[in-house]
């Protein structure tokens, strides 16, 4: 069989990978009696890895080899909940909103369900908007009125629905929105409008190291190979959170009820430039089988940015709460530990299954409104083909 350390080698593997990835809390920057009630989603995803192989001139201890080792990763998550209100009437509310009034009132009686608002609102830029609205449905199940209007300042707008039906129901809906923050409220019967929340995270990884290194045989089985190189890694994370009223709207007449509620995006990146050292051991353990081992630490520099934008989802346009960009760089620690197992039945081609942890010990992560960074850990499981030429 000729050895890997003779012959130039590519190998390629690809399989599943999963991430311990931090979740910001972005669903406590909005303000619900009724809550979210989300769980932070779990990250799975794929991983491809190429590595080659060419062995140089000998010297002294055995030949040396120069490795290229890259890696490209996706992982992903979500997690969704919706929450029925309870009782008459709730508020939602996104930063720090100011300068609106809102007036709701609903009634239902033997002659049918009539609902009425009155919203005042100022931005601040100090522009203003206005409105006011009446519905009425006689009593029958076939009556329903459904009815929104919006008005729109420098900086915000203002959000007003209505909703009656004959047998009979009567629920009310307003909303104000600028830079400063977002408020909601609703007041009546309210069966059918739900809260949805999601929040959904990427994260996608890339590295690549190249090794100098040599094969020692220890002469009882064991090959050990020391090896020493520069490495540069790369992580991009984007989480996404949304919460929205969903308003319950009459089936029978009027419009459909646009969206109202909150997004915020945030997007960390990171590079890092180091050097790693590092130690594979590999042995047969049966005919055209060998087990091996590999060990690498190294330390880096890294850079780390944060971008994040909040905004207020409304009727025709989404209004911007806020955005922001953040910077951080330090030094770090990282490491990788794998094991797999060769099956060479042809003279230049083996499959390999492998398994591994990489890990990283200053990831960027976004935690009360501020860039910091924390240790993650992933795994994957492999399979591959290794071909020598």
């Amino acid at each position: 069989m000729t050895s890997s350390a003779d012959a130039p080698t590519f190998s390629w593997r690809f399989g599943a990978r999963w991430e311990d990835i931090d979740t910001p809390d972005l669903s406590s920057n909005v303000a619900a009696p009724i809550g979210t009630g989300l769980e932070p989603p779990d990250t799975v995803g794929v991983r491809t890895a190429f590595s080659f192989r060419l062995p140089l001139e000998e010297a002294g201890i055995g030949p040396f080899f120069l490795e290229w080792d890259g890696t490209i990763s996706h992982a992903s998550g979500s997690s969704r909940t919706v929450v029925q209100p309870v009782g008459s009437g709730f508020d939602l509310t996104a930063g720090e909103p100011a300068g609106g009034s809102i007036s709701l009132t609903t009634t239902t009686d033997l002659t049918g369900a009539t609902a009425a608002g009155t919203i005042y609102f100022t931005d601040s830029s100090d522009d203003d908007a206005g409105i006011m609205a009446f519905a009425h449905s006689p009593a029958g199940n076939g009556n329903a009125v459904t009815q929104y209007a919006t008005s729109g300042t420098r900086t915000g707008a203002a959000f007003l629905a209505l909703v009656t039906r004959g047998t009979p129901s009567a629920a009310a809906y307003a909303a104000f929105a600028d830079d400063r923050g977002l408020f909601f409220q609703a007041l009546g019967d309210l069966q059918g409008s739900v809260v949805r929340s999601t929040v959904e995270q990427r994260a996608n990884h890339f590295d690549q190291t190249l090794w100098l290194g040599a094969p020692l045989d220890l002469g009882n089985g064991w090959t050990i190979t020391p090896r020493f190189g520069p490495t540069y890694r790369s992580t991009r994370q984007d989480t996404v959170f949304r919460t929205e009223v969903d308003i319950d709207e009459s089936i029978v007449s009027g419009v459909a009820m646009p969206a109202i509620g909150y997004q915020e995006t945030v997007k960390l990146s990171a590079d890092y430039y180091g050097v790693v050292s590092g130690l594979s051991a590999e042995t047969p353990v049966a005919e055209n089988v060998r087990f091996q081992i590999n060990f690498s630490a190294g330390v880096a520099h890294y850079r780390a940015r944060l971008d994040n934008r909040a905004t207020a989802i409304f009727p025709e346009a989404d209004i911007s709460l806020s955005s922001g960009k953040q910077r951080r760089s330090g030094g770090t620690f990282l490491a990788d530990v794998s094991a797999a197992l060769i099956l060479s039945s042809h003279e230049s081609l083996s499959v390999k299954f492998e398994a591994g942890t990489s890990f990283l010990a200053d990831v960027p992560v976004y935690r009360s409104g501020t860039l910091e960074t924390d240790d993650t850990q992933s795994y994957y499981l492999a399979v591959g083909l290794v071909h020598r030429f």
